[in-house]
């Protein structure tokens, strides 16, 4: 097994290969009602820590925001992701799979100065 330093650990920027994806509504234990995207990756090989994981997202959940799950092999990586992913289900209430994401508000328009017609003469 690895040893304590924690920077052996894969930093992960995105999920290359998602092998499942959906959108939760819930509310969370203290109440508020959420909307999160989750999504887990197909199980990849960690052959210098002779280990695997599977990168899952939960939005506004998982720190990192894509946190690798581990096991000694893919199938128990991806068994050990979803035991995590039954965990946030469980955790909340209400739950309700298959969501409409929440759109995110529209980028403000930035008007364009206009290009003169005729060039400036210098």
């Amino acid at each position: 097994m690895p040893e304590k330093d924690e920077n052996w650990r894969p930093k992960l920027k995105r999920i290359e290969d998602p092998i499942a994806e959906d959108c939760w509504e819930y509310t969370t234990p203290s109440g508020q009602q959420r909307t999160s995207r989750l999504m887990v990756g197909r199980p990849v090989h960690l052959p210098e820590q002779q280990l695997w994981y599977c990168p899952v997202l939960i939005e506004g959940h998982t720190r990192p925001r894509i946190r690798p799950i581990f096991g000694m092999g893919p199938v128990d990586s991806l068994m050990n992701a979803m035991t995590f992913v039954r965990g946030f289900f469980e955790a909340n209430s209400g739950v309700l799979p298959g969501a409409k994401p929440a759109q995110p508000a529209p980028r403000p328009v930035r008007k364009r100065a206009h290009a003169r017609a005729t060039p400036r003469r210098k």
